[in-house]
């Protein structure tokens, strides 16, 4: 292999350069041409004013959306200038959003403040969160002050401008409406997001949210988290006033905004296309994929859209990616790990060129390497990367996307149900719960059963022959991990209802107890009687004829197990 990457690769040197961030400035917005501004947005001289009239609603938003899930850092200049005669209303936000409207996305008019429901009853930017500045105080809206700087989300669905959908609040010192500049600064680092005001160094506002996960409302409710398939988010700022005399002039003056990269550019390959899938699944913008230990999985390797055919790879891992790390330079692209040489922790999973010796067979993509049971057993995270045939006319080399696996103890198994309790030998038991995985296996006092299908959350399995009363079901997963639960329990009664009844038969007979199942069968005085019912819990039947006085009750379960009790005739 090595030889082969000579011949096609540029000398190998250490790549330095710090990891690119994404970002973007406006110094001021003498111009425009990168914005879309809706409803009565404005470029107004170096400004960007989003109001300046009465019944005024103005969006503003960057024209190309940006990463926000690892972490970003914004800061901007306003100013809100309130009127000379009248009332300043209503305030502004900094809006963060994937909206399925893009950079076309407008929410509520007055109240709603551009981002919520609003006056015009407005569904509200969904996925988003809102930093927002209220400069009227909206007693129905839970407002707590007009200089009220607050931060709103709802999730997925449409954002609203009610306090009870904020995650943080604080009313600054300063008056922010005061006509003078202003500037906020919003930092997040997943896990927490901090507002600060004019340049202090102590945040205004920081609490806890992960854009992934979620956080709290400060009512103790739960936050949940936008819904962001690529991690990227739309940004930009909204505006209204309201009618008669309360309007206000919002202009933005500066703005800066940088991105933390998601994933060094390592993880994206040469190829311009995701070649290399685990369990089907590139590990989204992350590049990251969940396992759980002693688990089979698969990985696949497609072959490039370029190569014409099958495609020769090499599939490497190691559980120390280093992007620019001497040997990742490979003149056709920058490894997550060292290739050339192979760094002493990378390992080499595959090689259908043949080049080098290999931990598992593989044959040209597109091919499938299934991981069996058992082969990971030892929680650990690993980067895989391959390089893989570009094109084979003329023979070029590409590097995939590289993906993360984070492999972590599988949860312990549970039991919710066995269904029935008791059945006859080769009936089928479902056994419900949790946390069943491939390769798990079932013992019946401890004997092995083998079951006839397993899912995450069923195991069924046919009932051994001679079961005991007072058995034992054992599901075991491959890491040793297992619960347990009765099975043909011997039954027992606590209890009856309309325990008497006439000599001619034909009446109502409860028996209450556990253990029983349907099937469960009931002679009254050595005479069958008609069971109407049977669950775990209580048997009803129809008593048969008999001699007057007390007669023995005997209730038998499909597994053999009995019970006596006792129903007097009268």
């Amino acid at each position: 292999m090595m030889n082969r990457l000579r011949a096609t690769a540029l000398p190998c040197f250490l790549l330095t350069a710090a990891l690119s961030a994404q970002s973007f400035q406006y110094t001021d917005f003498s111009s425009v041409s990168t914005l879309s501004l809706l409803g009565n947005a404005v470029q107004s001289g170096t400004s960007v004013r989003l109001t300046n009239a009465i019944q005024q609603t103005g969006w503003a938003w960057h024209r190309t959306a940006m990463p926000v899930i690892s972490g970003f850092d914004t800061t901007f200049t306003f100013r809100i200038t309130p009127p000379v005669a009248g009332t300043k209303a209503e305030g502004m936000a900094l809006v963060i959003h994937d909206d399925p409207n893009g950079i076309n996305t407008m929410g509520g008019t007055v109240w709603g403040m551009g981002y919520g429901n609003g006056s015009n009853g407005a569904v509200g930017i969904r996925n988003s969160i809102a930093i927002e500045l209220d400069t009227y105080q909206d007693g129905f809206l839970g407002d707590t002050s007009a200089n009220e700087l607050t931060i709103h989300t709802r999730g997925a669905q449409g954002n609203h401008e009610n306090e009870q959908y904020s995650i943080g609040r604080n009313t600054p010192g300063v008056i922010l409406s005061n006509g003078q500049l202003h500037t906020l600064r919003v930092r997040y680092v997943p896990g927490t997001i901090e507002v600060f005001v004019d340049n202090a160094t102590t945040p205004a506002i920081s609490r806890p949210y992960n854009f992934l996960s979620g956080g709290t409302y400060l009512s103790g409710a739960v936050a949940p988290a936008p819904t962001l398939a690529t991690g990227l988010c739309w940004l930009g700022f909204c505006a209204t006033t309201g009618a008669g005399s309360l309007y206000e002039t919002v202009d933005i003056q500066s703005w800066s905004w940088t991105s933390t990269p998601l994933r060094d550019a390592c993880y994206e390959g040469s190829l311009g296309q995701d070649v290399l899938t685990v369990n089907g699944a590139t590990g989204g913008p992350l590049r990251e994929v969940a396992l759980s230990t002693y688990q089979p999985f698969s990985i696949n390797m497609a072959a490039p859209v370029g190569a014409g055919g099958p495609a020769g790879y090499v599939l490497l891992l190691t559980p120390l990616p280093t992007p620019g790390a001497p040997g990742t330079n490979l003149g056709f692209g920058n490894a997550c790990m060292p290739m050339l040489p192979i760094g002493a922790s990378v390992f080499v999973l595959a090689d259908s060129f043949g080049w080098l010796p290999a931990w598992l067979p593989s044959s040209p993509a597109p091919h499938t390497l299934q991981i069996p049971t058992g082969l990971v057993g030892f929680p650990i995270d690993l980067t895989l990367q391959a390089v893989v045939a570009a094109t084979n006319t003329p023979f070029s080399l590409g590097l995939s996307n590289a993906i993360d696996l984070h492999i972590t103890p599988s949860a312990a198994p549970t039991i919710s149900s066995v269904n029935p309790l008791s059945a006859a030998p080769g009936a089928s038991i479902t056994v419900t719960g949790t946390h069943f995985v491939p390769g798990l296996t079932v013992a019946v006092n401890g004997s092995p059963v083998v079951p006839s299908s397993i899912t995450a959350t069923q195991v069924v399995f046919p009932v051994p022959a001679n079961l005991p009363c007072g058995s034992q079901v054992v599901v075991r997963n491959p890491d040793g991990l297992q619960v347990a639960s009765a099975l043909n329990p011997t039954p027992t009664v606590t209890g009856t209802l309309l325990g008497s009844g006439t000599s001619a038969g034909n009446a109502i007979f409860v028996i209450q107890g556990a253990g029983f199942a349907a099937g469960t069968t009931v002679t009254i005085g050595g005479a069958p009687a008609n069971v109407l019912a049977a669950s775990a819990t209580s048997v009803t039947v129809r008593t048969p004829p008999g001699a007057v006085g007390q007669a023995q009750v005997v209730l038998t379960t499909p597994g053999g197990c009995s019970t006596t009790t006792t129903y007097t005739y009268l």
